[in-house]
Formats: C-alpha cells, structure tokens, sequence
C-alpha cells in the first residue's frame, strides 16, 4: 500500500486556514469581476487605446480602431487628473500632423472627428519625442 501524507490540524488552525482561503478566493472573484464588467463603450475605447500605445501588438488591426480628440485628451491626464485641456489638444494635433491625417465623423458623436489608433500612435510618438 502507497504511503500517503497526512496533516493534523486544530479546530483553530483550520478555522484560520479556511478564512485565509476564503479570502484569497473572494479578492479573485472580485478582481475577475471588475475586470469582466460592462463598461461604458467609451471607457473601453479609451482603455483599448492606451493599451494599444503601450504595446501596439494588443491590436491586429489598428486602421479599424477610431477614438476622438475627447478620448485623445483622456489617454494621458493632467496633475489634477482630468483630461487634457482642448488647447493642448489643438497644440497636439499641429504639432504631430494629426490634423492632416484621414478622418471620419464619429458614428455616435455627429461632429466629433476621429482618427484611426495607428494615426493617434503615430502623433503620440512625434509628440513625447520631441517635447523631451
């Protein structure tokens, strides 16, 4: 017959153990559903984006993605935290030729114009490469 291993363990300690292992499960179970909750569209848009700009691999195909200057000013907050000012926003667009690059009116938004993430990843490149 196989030996098999065996642990002895006090009311206490299991009680102890089982709140230990209760809690790891229910900081999973939280964290899974924070991450798997429904977003507003334009949160995910935006997480998406600045996903995209830290590793470009995390999207196949980013000619098919498109974000406004709205989301644009949000990828990267202020001190204050709050999106970018709609004249650094102005400043942006100039200096990177964003400006110049193929745009559509936002299906959801009228007259917002939007650009594609491969344009937007472009512009944020020129833009923090220069201004360092």
């Amino acid at each position: 017959m196989p030996f098999v291993p065996a642990i002895t363990l006090t009311e206490p300690q299991l009680q102890e153990l089982l709140v230990a292992a209760g809690r790891l499960a229910a900081e999973q179970v939280v964290a899974e559903l924070r991450a798997s909750l429904v977003q507003d569209p334009r949160e995910q848009t935006l997480l998406r984006l600045r996903g995209f700009l830290q590793d470009p691999s995390t999207i196949t195909d980013p000619r098919a993605q498109w974000a406004d200057a709205a989301l644009i000013r949000r990828i990267q907050p202020n001190r204050q935290g709050k999106p970018k000012s709609v004249a650094w926003f102005m400043k942006f667009q100039k200096a990177t030729g964003l400006c110049d690059c193929p745009s559509r009116r936002s299906p959801n938004h009228g007259r917002a114009k939007e650009w594609t993430f491969a344009d937007i990843r472009h512009a944020w490149q020129h833009y923090y490469q220069i201004s360092r």
